[in-house]
């Protein structure tokens, strides 16, 4: 993969260089970027990253209101290095070219311990005003880097073009022949990095805990078929569990794996589902957000939670890993 880099920095009025985080995190950063364009009268660029890039393989574009001139290049963690290093090496080149013009403006948002190493521009602490910053652009041009450039009141607001505009960006993925199962719960157990998380521990669950939402959930959806996506191997115990409760687990047909890539049959299966489980992964609510109205998320103290995708930013504990 390469990205080509053409001169588009005259017309610009606010450059968002780069968020962190893996695909999920990329497209809940441009769903915010696309609110924040039809809110105000700015235009609004981003970088592109290892996971999303330009069709044209520009390195910069422009976040468009109407339709869609990205592309999802990679949806694993295992992304070109190369390509990634030149990345980080261009981001932080544009900040020290912003931070010395004295007509343009650069700027950090640091979360916590998030010092984005190397990255030179004013600090903004989390309760930035996103109205200061907007009407700051207008004058002068801004690139913006870190976690946290939110506004779930726009994007709330704005959800039915944002749905109707970026949703478009998947079509390519939804354009299998067999039609799929209908009537099927989606189960995503997101366990590796979450299990390292001490901040995440109330999104971490036992295979108990999962077994039995995905049962109540079942039974409270009126389904009687599952599909289980999981970044680490599932116990047996949960797949024998759920056959002795009639729950049966769907395998794709063999020429959608040969012939797809995990993520089209992720992204295929996630569309078709009735309803959805997860533990907050950025992925599964960004696609969801897209797709669905609710999720379902376990838990240890009732059969489960209802999570309604307008909310989930300030319902706990799906707020962890979705703000």
């Amino acid at each position: 993969m390469y990205i080509r880099f053409k001169n588009t920095l005259k017309t610009l009025a606010l450059i968002f260089s780069s968020g962190g985080g893996r695909l999920g995190n990329q497209l809940l950063n441009i769903i915010h970027l696309n609110a924040l364009s039809l809110e105000y009268d700015i235009e609004i660029y981003k970088i592109s990253d290892p996971f999303i890039i330009e069709k044209n393989r520009k390195l910069i574009y422009k976040i468009e209101k109407n339709k869609i001139n990205w592309k999802i290049v990679s949806d694993h963690s295992k992304v070109n290095k190369l390509n990634k290093l030149f990345l980080k090496i261009f981001v932080r080149i544009i900040h020290l070219y912003y931070f010395l013009n004295p007509n343009k403006k650069s700027y950090k948002i640091v979360l916590n311990d998030n010092l984005q190493k190397f990255i030179i521009g004013k600090t903004l602490k989390k309760n930035f005003s996103k109205c200061k910053l907007i009407q700051e652009a207008k004058k002068k041009k801004i690139v913006l880097s870190g976690w946290g450039l939110r506004d779930w009141d726009l994007v709330v607001k704005h959800k039915s073009k944002l749905v109707k505009n970026l949703s478009k960006g998947f079509s390519s993925f939804l354009n299998y022949e067999k039609k799929i199962e209908k009537d099927f719960l989606f189960v995503h157990i997101r366990r590796t990095d979450f299990l390292e998380i001490a901040a995440y521990k109330e999104l971490n669950f036992s295979d108990e805990v999962w077994l039995n939402s995905i049962i109540k959930v079942c039974n409270v959806e009126s389904i009687r078929k599952v599909i289980i996506f999981s970044d680490s191997n599932i116990n047996n115990f949960i797949f024998s569990e759920l056959e002795k409760n009639k729950i049966n687990v769907l395998v794709p047909n063999e020429d959608f794996l040969r012939s797809n890539s995990f993520l089209n049959i992720f992204v295929n299966y996630l569309y078709n589902a009735k309803s959805v489980i997860c533990n907050s992964s950025t992925l599964v609510l960004s696609l969801s957000f897209l797709f669905h109205e609710k999720v379902y998320l376990p838990s240890k103290r009732i059969d489960f939670q209802k999570i309604l995708l307008n909310n989930a930013h300030n319902s706990y504990p799906t707020s962890l890993n979705w703000n």
